[in-house]
């Protein structure tokens, strides 16, 4: 065993001990009930998962991710959370279900053009890219559909529309946040 799973143990196991206090108005024989924190708790989970992630143990990381989305389900948080599920959903080639974690990533958080980025791939792995622009394109009423229709045409090689379609974006929506971010990307694109 790898002397960082030993140390990361010994941390875990520590962080998890139940604290003793000699006030014995406190719980049974001076037990004093803590509260779980699942905030804390679920980037404990994360963390462990990005090491299973970095050690290419998928499955391990998967189960992670799972435990921290989890415990945070509710919280503007949890969005990275299913991402790191959806990347482990991609490396195991479950490419369906990864399109639907970074879907949920995208309906908690749509700011945050990784998300958007790892969607569009999962559209081009699971071969529903097509279906996906002209949904994107027709539905005029959500502007962030605009983003992942121009990342559909830049990762599938039609440039020219990506170009457009990330243009027109950033012309209606100056002052939206992510606007910077598909200004970046437009200056990506050659």
């Amino acid at each position: 065993m790898k002397l960082s799973y030993k140390i990361l143990i010994v941390l875990l196991l520590f962080l998890c001990m139940p604290s003793f206090s000699m006030n014995s108005n406190r719980g049974l024989d001076g037990y004093e009930w803590q509260k779980i924190d699942a905030k804390k708790n679920a980037r404990l989970h994360s963390n462990m998962g990005n090491i299973y992630f970095e050690e290419k143990h998928y499955l391990g990381a998967l189960k992670e991710y799972e435990i921290a989305y989890s415990l945070t389900q509710d919280l503007p948080e949890s969005a990275i959370y299913i991402y790191n599920i959806g990347r482990c959903f991609m490396v195991l080639e479950r490419y369906d279900l990864a399109k639907k974690a970074f879907s949920e990533a995208i309906n908690i958080d749509c700011v945050n053009m990784a998300f958007y980025e790892a969607y569009s791939d999962a559209c081009i792995k699971t071969k529903t890219y097509e279906t996906e622009l002209e949904k994107n394109l027709k539905d005029k009423t959500n502007p962030y559909n605009r983003i992942i229709a121009g990342l559909i045409y830049y990762k599938t090689d039609r440039k020219v529309l990506a170009k457009t379609v990330f243009d027109e974006f950033i012309n209606q929506h100056p002052k939206m946040i992510i606007t910077e971010d598909v200004k970046a990307l437009l200056k990506r694109i050659k």
